[in-house]
């Protein structure tokens, strides 16, 4: 069996097959980054599980803000009595008959210890967790696809320098090659100008195979399918190297996210909702009242003697009720539940503020870790600029005595190497700090 990245490097491998056999076929639109996050937004199953979280949400809100209404039923029933059975005067006789009934019910809370009030503040602390919660699933997203573009873009670059290189290494074979026809340089020396040309053919395949890796990982982060093709957009403006000095201070990045960053908004409605869920446990020690209102009527019919039957109009208009009642309900012996159940609740409220100072914790060592790493990155990326410098004059020195004889290709391949390593680091470092920067503007701009 061939693990993932044995898969996506084959598949990479294929791609590339497919664009050099059928390049008018692979023409790939390009993707802007929005674009691509926008995509990925609306194509994300977890995004699509939260949304359904947060519609369950507000169908709760409208449920406990419902339980406010009165209920109303209805009841229709019919009873054969053979023997003996109810007179309409409420007797028993013995006499078979038939008797049907029917009435409507009507009941209204008039006070349930504050339980519907808690129980509705309940319902919108959890449809605010739940938003938070899809808006933190949205911004994850977010990350991942810029994380993932970046990756293209910085394949992207890799591939240029490997064509520059590859480009650089014909020149100087095919400088080598007059030189050696000539006599001024070995044999020896024009075939290690061949190597170092191989080398940068080999270069840039692998160049080529990792961008289409990060391509395809990009297209899996997406969701979309093997039948678009797509590429992204080399916009310098996500290429933009911003000043790490522009930054806000951490303790401001940490207090800014504290009061907008979702996970904290989630955790702080948990508790909230587990505050109110303490509340609606301890409102069952308290009595309740209800209004209740209805009418009845009922009709009979002797099936032995019907001249003992009234009329069905008369029977309507006689056996008829109305009521009017309250009913007071008074807790005393629960069985203990009603103490356990709130026992219950006390333990989740304790358990919401915990998980509450945790992600708070969390999200501290995130943005810590962000901030230092971006101050870092900003420092490696100036180291390897002035690398690059150095090892780009040494090069040229070399390249130029090469190119008069005084130096030979060892020493200029070493050079070149030098500096293409230099070239490589320096990108690599250039999009490391990009993603940790963009990653605190993440924070910054909630």
């Amino acid at each position: 069996m061939m693990n993932s990245l044995s898969k996506k490097i084959v598949r990479a491998i294929l791609i590339a097959a497919a664009w050099t056999l059928f390049p008018s076929a692979m023409q790939a639109e390009e993707w802007t980054l929005d674009e691509c996050i926008r995509y990925a937004l609306e194509n994300s199953n977890e995004v699509k599980s939260k949304s359904i979280d947060a519609e369950r949400g507000k169908i709760a809100i409208n449920t406990a803000k419902m339980s406010r209404m009165p209920d109303l039923s209805a009841s229709l029933g019919a009873n054969t009595y053979f023997g003996r059975g109810p007179s309409r005067n409420g007797t028993y006789v013995d006499n078979s008959q038939l008797s049907a009934s029917f009435g409507i019910a009507a009941s209204v809370p008039v006070y349930q210890g504050m339980k519907i009030k808690h129980e509705i503040a309940q319902a919108k602390m959890n449809f605010e967790a739940a938003t938070s919660r899809l808006e933190l699933a949205k911004d994850n997203i977010e990350l991942q696809i810029t994380s993932y573009y970046l990756q293209v873009l910085y394949s992207m670059e890799m591939v240029n320098i490997a064509e520059s290189r590859l480009e650089l290494s014909v020149s100087e074979c095919r400088k080598s090659l007059g030189q050696y026809e000539e006599g001024k340089i070995s044999k020896s020396s024009y075939i290690e100008s061949q190597a170092l040309e191989a080398k940068d053919k080999a270069s840039l395949v692998q160049q080529e195979n990792n961008l289409m890796i990060a391509l395809l990982d990009l297209r899996q982060a997406m969701n979309l399918p093997d039948s678009v093709d797509f590429s992204v957009s080399q916009n310098m403006e996500y290429t933009v190297i911003p000043d790490i000095g522009s930054l806000p201070s951490l303790k401001e990045i940490y207090e800014a996210a504290l009061g907008s960053h979702p996970s904290i908004l989630a955790a702080n409605a948990d508790v909230k909702s587990s505050e109110s869920g303490l509340k609606i446990a301890k409102s069952a020690y308290q009595p309740t009242v209800s209004f209740n209102a209805g009418y009845g009527n009922s009709f009979y019919l002797n099936l032995m003697d019907d001249s003992a039957n009234a009329g069905f109009v008369s029977q309507m208009r006689n056996n008829g009720n109305e009521y009017l009642g309250l009913t007071l309900t008074i807790p005393i012996y629960m069985r203990g539940s009603v103490r356990n159940n709130v026992k219950t609740s006390e333990l989740s409220l304790r358990t919401s503020v915990i998980a509450l100072s945790e992600t708070e914790k969390a999200l501290k060592k995130e943005i810590e870790q962000a901030y230092w790493g971006a101050v870092a990155a900003f420092s490696n990326m100036q180291a390897s600029e002035k690398s690059l410098e150095s090892a780009s004059l040494a090069f040229e020195n070399e390249r130029i005595k090469l190119g008069t004889g005084v130096s030979n290709m060892y020493d200029y391949a070493s050079a070149k190497s030098a500096m293409d390593t230099a070239v490589a680091e320096l990108s690599h470092a250039k999009f490391d700090y990009l993603l940790k920067y963009r990653i605190l503007e993440f924070y910054i701009n909630l």
